[in-house]
């Protein structure tokens, strides 16, 4: 069985008073408490180092039930004790404070036993100095992934203080008011391979990667008490990371896990939470106009397991390396991450893909890509290198797009440029190369895991919460003659969703389209609404893995499959029905086409 993600949190349990409409409530409280608990319904096996009252009062068995609570022994009343005021509006004010010895917690207390953790997370205790102090002790100690938390009371007293505590870890959480008093009104600055979260109530969280933000909407649900929100999205959020998701995808499981958390007083909810309903609450954040039909997925399942020559794709060809070829880890690095927007609008609908020719040799959009950073490859491999790439002039990256006729056929040239430079930046910053990024993800007891989890931190492959290039560049890792990277028992790969494959899935019907003006707008090519993209996008990834769960396919054989029906159902000319191993069990809803949206991701 395959160990489940291993965390650790640091800081203080809290007895909470609260009162709402005149109705007080005495409830288990902390931010790390509600972190730990919060990680563990989601699915982590958690430690939470913190002050523990002995005996211990009735009012913390579920909760020291839920994680492994150790620390230093303490009498109830040596506890932090709060209490919260709820007004008519349900804004919540802090009426009294006692904060007990939580300033006693000392990094000296910490057992090495409880240093094997993959990521240790210090929640808000005392000051931030405390925190400062565990982080420069952990430094010393572990390699794990280290994060934190702070609270309103701490940025009013010391914002400077906090800054300097966010710019020493890894990952990061806070409100929009204590990002308010952090950063006032500027942008917040996050350094190349850190990852800051800032919970907006009602409005989401905003992830920050980078520099790179993407806004994660909050759970529908109705609020009864938002004590412990923001550390339960953390909790859920540390969860996810934890299991290999990208950082947006474990925020959405942390406002998950938060929407159950408020709709009880206290901890209550948190408690009583599990994995089957966290996930059903995550299946309300997707959109019923589109849907998967599970009869005809059975059906091209049963199909594909009678087809005995489908195989993974070795990505060897005419206009990719050599095998062994030197910089050809460069090239796959470079190259898969410009496998993006080959294909021209009109009026506001797509128009036609992107051809070119070279050697005289006509070329569509994605292998001419391959091509052009081929003859980069043989000629000056040298200028692959990310050093190379963050200096890259704009007649650069004109050059290398150059076809046959002179002319640069990219529809989006300037996308291209920005994420050649934004790439080799971060990597340089970073201090990776491509080699030294496989030799350490296969150094890890999870290769896959580990290289996508570093690749969301570079431009051009950590906006997208799918991952379609970050897949891509794995399965060229696992998949070619060289095998780079070990692909294990495949559980870390994920569909590598472009057009293709979305165009694939609404053709055969395993993806169904039900409301009417969503499917004339896919008919008709227009140009779709981000949101409406996304939809279909996450249904088409969530109907390949059910159909490789279904057939017993591994997914570079499925991947290719749908892939390589570009050639058979393609965009422009009439499909080739016979002619595709599909056929039989295909709806053959040959108007649909792909959701078209100007995007870096494919």
């Amino acid at each position: 069985m395959a160990r489940r993600p291993n965390i650790l949190v640091i800081g203080g349990a809290s007895v909470d008073r609260l009162r709402a409409a005149g109705q007080p409530v005495v409830t288990p409280g902390g931010a790390a408490l509600y972190t730990a608990v919060a990680a563990q319904r989601a699915g982590a096996e958690v430690r939470l180092f913190a002050m523990r009252p002995d005996p211990l009062p009735d009012l913390f068995a579920a909760a020291a039930h839920t994680v492994d609570w150790v620390g230093p022994s303490c009498l109830v009343a040596d506890l932090p004790h709060f209490e919260i005021v709820y007004d008519d509006a349900g804004d919540a004010r802090l009426e009294r404070a006692s904060w007990g010895r939580e300033d006693t917690l000392d990094p000296s207390m910490l057992p090495d036993a409880l240093l094997n953790a993959d990521t240790i997370h210090i929640a808000a205790i005392h000051d931030p100095g405390l925190q400062m102090r565990f982080v420069a002790a952990l430094r010393r100690r572990t390699k794990a992934r280290l994060s934190a938390g702070t609270f309103g009371y701490m940025v009013h007293r010391a914002p400077d203080a906090v800054r300097a505590l966010m710019e020493a870890v890894d990952l990061f959480f806070l409100n929009a008011f204590e990002a308010e008093q952090v950063f006032g009104d500027d942008r917040p600055m996050v350094r190349p391979g850190q990852v800051l979260v800032i919970t907006r109530g009602a409005q989401g969280a905003d992830v920050w990667q980078g520099d790179h933000c993407t806004r994660v909407p909050c759970v529908p649900t109705q609020p009864v008490d938002l004590t412990g929100a923001g550390d339960s999205v953390c909790g859920g959020a540390l969860a996810g990371l934890a299991a290999g998701l990208h950082p947006t995808e474990a925020v959405r499981l942390g406002a998950a896990v938060a929407s159950l958390t408020i709709e009880s007083p206290g901890m209550a909810g948190l408690l009583a939470a599990d994995r089957r309903l966290i996930d059903h609450r995550r299946s309300l954040m997707r959109d019923p106009r589109v849907s998967l039909d599970d009869a005809r997925i059975e059906r091209m399942a049963v199909c594909l397991r009678d087809v005995p020559d489908i195989q993974a794709f070795d990505f060897v060809g005419p206009n990719l390396p050599d095998l062994d070829q030197p910089g050809a880890l460069d090239f796959f690095f470079s190259a898969c991450l410009h496998q993006f927007g080959f294909w021209t609008p009109r009026n506001g609908a797509w128009d036609a893909p992107t051809f070119a020719t070279w050697n005289h040799e006509k070329l569509k959009g994605s292998d001419y890509c391959y091509a052009a950073f081929r003859r980069v490859l043989d000629q000056e491999p040298q200028r692959l290198t990310p050093r190379a790439q963050a200096t890259w002039r704009w007649s650069d990256t004109e050059a290398l797009f150059r076809d046959d006729d002179g002319t640069v056929p990219m529809p989006v040239l300037a996308n291209h440029h920005a994420l050649l430079r934004g790439y080799g930046r971060d990597m340089w910053e970073l201090g990776w190369t491509p080699e030294s990024l496989v030799q350490a993800a296969q150094a890890s007891d999870r290769p896959v895991r580990s290289l996508l989890q570093a690749l969301d931190h570079i431009t051009g492959y950590r906006e997208d919460p799918l991952r379609k290039k970050s897949m891509l560049l794995a399965l060229c890792l696992t998949q070619r003659p060289e095998k780079w990277l070990d692909a294990g028992d495949g559980r870390d790969l994920a569909p590598v969703v472009d057009y293709h494959v979305m165009r694939t899935c609404l053709r055969t019907g395993i993806v169904a389209i039900a409301d009417q003006a969503l499917r004339e707008s896919l008919c008709a090519r227009r140009l779709l609404r981000p949101a409406d993209e996304a939809v279909v996008r996450l249904a088409c990834r969530d109907a390949v893995l059910r159909l490789c769960a279904a057939s017993g396919r591994d997914l570079g054989a499925i991947d290719w499959t749908f892939f390589s029906a570009r050639k058979r159902c393609p965009e422009m000319t009439e499909p080739e029905c016979k002619a595709c191993v599909l056929n039989p069990v295909c709806a053959h809803d040959k108007s649909m086409f792909q959701p078209v949206v100007r995007t870096t991701f494919y």
